[in-house]
């Protein structure tokens, strides 16, 4: 998998929306969590992004 830096907050959102369906198949648990931190509005959606690409590119889902 190649990772890429998005510049723009619609292509962020629009990015995560994608891997948070993809996951919510297979791990509801990490996409609610995941749901949950793009609530907060102290994080930023690009590091929301880069963790959910990271338990996708490892395969490993943290709690």
């Amino acid at each position: 998998m190649k990772r890429v830096h998005i510049k723009k907050d619609e292509s962020v959102e629009s990015a995560l929306l994608l891997v948070i369906s993809k996951l919510s198949i297979n791990q509801p648990e990490e996409s609610l969590k995941l749901l949950a931190m793009c609530a907060k509005d102290d994080i930023p959606k690009i590091h929301v992004l880069d963790y959910a690409l990271d338990i996708v590119e490892k395969g490993s889902y943290l709690s």
